[in-house]
């Protein structure tokens, strides 16, 4: 079976509905948990307040939508997110090297990138190691519903 061409564009809110419609379980329990949002509601207000944001494309169908919101402008720190769908399982590798470069590129404007991620959501973790973040030794409550998150980061002092 060929790969499917697959390119990253930057991000606009006219990717939003195709990505939220199809988007990953654990995505969906992720946005609710910490903040309760929809992935569409996670997407629109991580997009409105990104100063850089892309969407991932394969065979010119959003998979996958991903930035960095300024967090602290006094300590240069962004907080890098993702939401992505069931469809970017289908060639990850293709999409784990891809999103390397974003990551470099948040590097070259922002000192530290941090973050939380859920801690039920085991791949991206593993994700996020296997990009060079360090995931925080404990999880801590986050949210509304007071669930597990680890802090991610790279860069910078914590």
């Amino acid at each position: 079976m060929p790969k499917a061409k697959t390119e990253i564009v930057p991000a606009g809110a006219c990717h939003i509905p195709a990505i939220a419609e199809h988007v990953r379980a654990a995505d969906r329990a992720e946005l609710w948990a910490a903040a309760r949002l929809t992935p569409a509601e996670g997407m629109a207000r991580a997009l409105e307040r990104s100063t850089m944001a892309w969407t991932g494309l394969m065979a010119d169908r959003p998979v996958c939508m991903f930035g960095v919101v300024p967090s602290s402008i006094l300590g240069n720190v962004g907080r890098p997110w993702m939401v992505g769908t069931r469809h970017l399982d289908e060639h990850p590798f293709v999409f784990l090297r891809r999103c390397q470069g974003g990551v470099t590129t948040m590097r070259e404007r922002f000192d530290r990138l941090e973050n939380r991620v859920d801690a039920r959501n085991e791949r991206a973790i593993r994700w996020l190691a296997w990009l060079g973040f360090e995931i925080g030794p404990a999880p801590e409550k986050l949210g509304p519903f007071g669930l597990l998150f680890f802090r991610f980061g790279m860069g910078g002092v914590r």
